[in-house]
C-alpha cells in the first residue's frame, strides 16, 4: 500500500527503471568530446578489461562514429556547437546499465549562465569532473574553473541531508600525456606509459586544491584520475598517428563500480523503508534483475521477496481462518437465539395465527444458517412455517382477508407437505363456499338492479355465468326463478322493439330520397339478428318488395342508358355488367341483360370496323389514319368479327411504315410524235430513271429508235421505300447526249408514292405519253362491314 511513510521508495524504484544519467563537467576545449568518443573506442573493442560500452541507438552510433574517425584520421577535434543527447550501454560483470551522456558546448558551464545543461546536470547519477592540468597558467582563470566545479557541487548538497553530493563523483586530469612528457621518465617502465597516482596527487593538490578539498569533505567516495585520450606523440589538439591512450580503463570501472554500490545500497533502502509493500517491492526486484540478469544478489533478493510474500499470506490465511470460525460462532449463535425467540412468540396466547406464520417465514429467510449449523431445528421451522400458514389461510378466509394468490399456496403446500392435505382441503373448502356467496350476492344484485329492469339480457347473462361456475349450487332454483322472470320481460320488450322497427321502416319509405338499397340493408340485418321474432314475416315481405323495385329500377336505369347514347358501347355494357353483379343471385332481368349486353357488343365490333373502313373509303391515301382506327379495333375487339382482316392490314402498315425493298419491272411506253433529235435516224433512244427519296436506281436498258418502246426490264436493284418516300421517274433520250423527254414526279405528300410503279402513268398535262410499270408492292383490302 503506497502512504506518506513509503513515498520515499517512488524514487528508488524510478531509479532502478530508468537510465541513468551520466556528466562529463568541464570548460571548453577540455577534452570532453574526445574523451567520450575514447571512451567508446576502447571499451567497444574489448581494450577495457572487463567492460564493453555500446551505443544504444544509431543516432548515437554515428555521432561517435564520425567523431572516432576524425581522430584516427589526425584532425583536431573541433569544440562541440550543440547539445546532443547520446544513449550507451555499459556491461559490467553481471551488470548492465542503460546510459545517457550529453555533448555540449563547453561555455555552458561558465560562472552565470543558464543553459539547459545544468537541468541535465541535477539529475544526473554519477558525474566526471574534466579539468586540464596543462590548462590556463592564469591563477585568476584557473580558480574559475575550480569555482564553476565549486557551484555544481554546491547545488548537490543543497538537495541533501548530510552535506555530501550524494552521487557518485570522479575527478578526470584529461591531456596528462603532457604532465608525464615533463617529468623523467622511468627506465623501469616498458610499452604503454601508465598513469603514476604520486603525480596524480601532487598535479591536483598543485593546481586544484580547491576542486580536492571540496571532493574530500562531500564526496568522500570520490576519485582521482588522470587520463589521456590521444597518449605520447600529440601535438597541440592534433592526435599522433599512433593512439595509445592511457588511464581509460580506470574511470569506467569505478563508474560501474560506483553504480553498482548505489543500486545495491538503493535495493537495501528499499527493504528497509517498504517491508509491508510487497507489490513495490515486487517491482523494484524486477527492475533491478533487468539491470543485473546473472546477479547473485538478484537472486537473493527474489528469494528474500518470495519468503516474504509467502510469510504476508500464511498471516492473512491464519487471520482469514479465525475470523470465519468467530463468525460461525456468532452465526450459529444468532441462529439458536432466533428459534427460541420464535417459539416463545408461537406460546404466546395474544398471538394470531397469521402473525406466527409470519414469524417463522421471517426465521427462515432472517437465518439462511440455520439449517447449517442446527439442522435439526431447521427442520422443525419448517413444519411450523407449514402448519401455521395452513391456520393462518383458514383464518383469512373467515374473515375475508385472504389474499388472491392463496390458492396457489396452498397447492404448494400440498406438494411440500402431504400431512397437512386434509387441513388444506378445509381450507379450500371453506374459501370456494365464501366465493360462491359473494358471487351470488352479485348476481342477485345485478339481475335485481335498474340496469336488468331497462335490458333484462344484462340480468339473463349474469345468472347464465354463475350456473356455469356453480352447476351444484344451492341457489339454483332461486336462480331459474329470478331468470324466467327476466325471460317474460325481455321477450314482451322485444316484441314491442320489433313491431317499432316494422313501423319505422314502412315511414323510411315514403320519405324521399329514401335508398333502397339502406332499406334492404337494414331488413335482412334484422332478420339475422331476430330469428324468432314474431315480425320477421311482415320484415320479409317488405325486404321483397325492396328487392323487386331495386331490380326494376337497375335494369331501367341500363335501358335508358343505351336509349340515350347507342355510340356509347363501353359505359352501355357496363350498366347491363352492373346489373348482373348486383342482380346475380336472383335477378328477374338476367336473360334480358345477358343477351344486351352480347348485342352491344357485336354493334360495337361493326361500328368500331365500319371508323376504318369508312375512312379508307372517304380517304384511301390517309393509310396513317386508318391503321390508327384499326388499332383502337383491335384493342377493344380482340376476337371480334373483323380482327383477322384488322390484323392483315396492320401486318402491312408496319410492313411499309419501315424501309422495305419492292422489285420494280419497266413493262413498255409511248411519247409524242414530236420527240426526238435532229439527224436522230427513226426515233430518240429511250431509256427510264427512278429515283426514290433521294436515291436513283437505273438508267434501264436503252431502247433506240422508236417511240414505243417495249422494254419488259426488272431493274436489277429492288428499290427501298417507306410510307411518304416521294419518287421521281425520269424519261430520257440517250441520243447523241442523255436529254430528259419527261420527268414525273409523286404528288406532294402522297404517303403511297409507289403506286406510280404498279400501273400506267401519264403527264398530268395529257398527251400520248406513257410509262406502263409492275412491282411487288400490293395494298391489303377491307371487306365491308355487312
Amino acid at each position: 500500500m503506497s502512504n506518506r511513510r513509503t513515498n520515499p521508495l517512488d524514487d528508488l524504484e524510478a531509479r532502478l527503471s530508468r537510465p541513468l544519467k551520466v556528466a562529463l563537467f568541464g570548460h571548453r576545449n577540455v577534452g570532453k568530446t574526445t574523451l567520450l568518443a575514447m571512451f567508446y573506442r576502447q571499451a567497444s573493442s574489448g581494450q577495457v578489461p572487463g567492460l564493453r560500452l555500446a551505443a544504444a541507438d544509431p543516432r548515437t552510433a554515428e555521432y561517435l562514429a564520425e567523431k572516432i574517425a576524425q581522430i584516427e584520421s589526425g584532425q583536431p577535434m573541433a569544440g562541440s556547437l550543440a547539445e546532443t543527447e547520446l544513449n550507451l550501454r555499459l556491461y559490467h560483470g553481471p551488470a548492465r546499465f542503460d546510459l545517457i551522456v550529453k555533448d555540449y558546448q563547453g561555455e555552458h558551464v561558465t560562472l552565470g549562465s543558464d543553459e539547459p545543461i545544468h537541468a541535465f546536470f541535477d539529475g544526473c547519477d554519477a558525474v566526471f569532473l574534466c579539468l586540464d592540468p596543462d590548462g590556463p597558467s592564469d591563477p585568476v582563470e584557473r580558480r574559475r574553473r575550480q569555482q564553476e566545479v565549486e557551484n555544481l557541487l554546491e547545488r548537490y548538497i543543497e538537495r541533501s541531508v548530510d552535506a555530501r553530493a550524494d552521487r557518485p563523483v570522479a575527478l578526470l586530469l584529461t591531456k596528462f600525456d603532457r604532465v608525464m612528457e615533463r617529468e623523467p621518465a622511468n627506465p623501469e617502465t616498458e610499452g604503454d606509459p601508465e598513469v603514476p597516482e604520486s603525480l596524480v596527487e601532487r598535479i591536483v593538490n598543485h593546481h586544484y586544491g580547491m576542486t580536492r578539498h571540496a571532493l574530500a569533505a562531500h564526496a568522500p567516495d570520490g576519485a582521482i584520475f588522470g587520463v589521456s585520450s590521444f597518449g605520447p606523440g600529440a601535438e597541440g589538439n592534433r592526435p599522433p598517428s599512433v593512439l595509445r591512450p592511457i588511464g581509460l580503463e580506470g574511470p569506467l570501472s569505478w563508474l560501474a563500480e560506483q553504480l553498482e554500490s548505489r543500486d545495491r545500497a538503493a535495493m537495501v533502502a528499499a527493504w528497509e523503508r517498504g517491508p509491508r509493500d510487497p507489490g513495490r517491492l515486487g517491482r523494484v526486484v524486477a527492475a533491478y534483475e533487468r539491470r543485473y540478469p546473472r546477479s547473485n544478489r538478484s537472486y537473493e533478493f527474489r528469494d528474500r521477496l518470495t519468503a516474504m510474500v509467502r510469510r504476508r499470506r500464511r498471516g492473512r490465511l491464519l487471520r482469514l481462518a479465525g475470523g470465519i470460525v468467530l463468525l460461525a460462532g456468532s452465526a450459529a449463535g444468532y441462529d439458536a437465539l432466533g428459534f427460541r425467540q420464535a417459539t416463545a412468540f408461537e406460546q404466546s396466547p395474544e398471538a394470531a395465527a397469521p402473525a406466527i406464520a409470519r414469524r417463522w417465514s421471517d426465521l427462515l429467510e432472517w437465518h439462511p444458517s440455520l439449517g447449517i449449523f442446527w439442522p435439526k431445528l431447521e427442520r422443525q421451522a419448517r413444519v411450523k412455517k407449514a402448519e401455521w400458514q395452513v391456520k393462518a389461510a383458514g383464518v383469512q378466509v373467515a374473515n375475508g382477508t385472504a389474499a388472491p394468490d392463496l390458492p396457489k399456496r396452498l397447492d404448494t403446500l400440498k406438494d411440500q407437505s402431504p400431512r397437512l392435505a386434509p387441513a388444506i382441503r378445509e381450507v379450500e373448502q371453506a374459501q370456494e363456499r365464501a366465493r360462491h356467496d359473494r358471487r351470488w350476492k352479485e348476481v342477485e344484485g345485478e339481475a335485481r338492479s335498474l340496469a336488468s329492469v331497462d335490458d333484462p339480457a344484462i340480468g339473463l347473462a349474469a345468472i347464465d355465468g354463475f350456473l356455469r361456475e356453480f352447476p351444484d349450487s344451492s341457489k339454483r332454483p332461486d336462480a331459474l326463478t329470478i331468470a324466467q322472470e327476466l325471460k317474460q320481460a325481455l321477450h314482451a320488450r322485444r316484441f314491442a322493439q320489433d313491431q317499432q322497427f316494422v313501423d319505422d321502416l314502412v315511414r323510411s319509405e315514403a320519405m324521399p330520397g329514401m335508398s333502397l338499397e339502406d332499406l334492404i340493408e337494414r331488413a335482412r340485418q334484422f332478420l339475422a339478428d331476430h330469428a324468432e321474432s314474431p315480425a320477421r314475416e311482415a320484415v320479409k315481405l317488405r325486404l321483397d318488395d325492396y328487392l323487386r323495385r331495386l331490380d326494376e329500377q337497375d335494369i331501367a336505369k341500363a335501358r335508358d342508358y343505351s336509349r340515350q347514347y347507342p355510340s356509347r358501347f363501353a359505359a352501355r355494357i357496363e350498366r347491363y355488367q352492373d346489373y348482373l353483379k348486383a342482380h346475380q343471385t336472383g335477378g328477374r332481368y338476367l336473360s334480358e341483360a345477358i343477351d344486351a349486353r352480347d348485342r352491344i357488343l357485336g354493334e360495337w365490333d361493326v361500328y368500331a370496323y365500319r371508323q376504318a373502313f369508312d375512312h379508307l373509303t372517304a380517304h384511301p391515301d390517309d393509310v396513317a389514319e386508318v391503321a390508327r382506327r384499326l388499332r383502337d379495333y383491335q384493342r377493344d375487339h380482340p376476337d371480334g368479327r373483323f380482327a383477322t382482316i384488322a390484323k392483315r392490314y396492320l401486318d402491312w402498315w408496319e410492313k411499309a411504315s419501315v424501309p422495305g425493298q419492292y422489285k420494280i419491272t419497266l413493262r413498255r411506253g409511248e411519247v409524242e410524235p414530236t420527240v426526238g433529235k435532229y439527224l436522230s435516224g427513226d426515233g430518240p433512244d429511250l431509256g427510264v430513271v427512278i429515283e426514290v427519296a433521294g436515291t436513283t436506281y437505273g438508267p434501264s436498258s436503252v431502247i433506240r429508235d422508236t417511240r414505243r418502246p417495249i422494254w419488259d426490264y426488272e431493274y436489277p436493284q429492288p428499290i427501298t421505300w417507306k410510307v411518304g418516300d416521294p419518287i421521281t421517274i425520269r424519261l430520257v433520250d440517250y441520243d447523241w447526249t442523255a436529254t430528259d423527254v419527261y420527268v414525273l414526279t409523286s404528288r406532294p405528300g402522297d404517303p403511297l408514292a409507289i403506286r406510280l410503279l404498279s400501273g400506267t402513268i401519264r403527264p398530268s398535262k395529257g398527251g400520248k405519253t406513257t410509262l406502263v410499270f409492275a412491282s411487288d408492292f400490293a395494298m391489303p383490302e377491307l371487306s365491308p362491314p355487312e
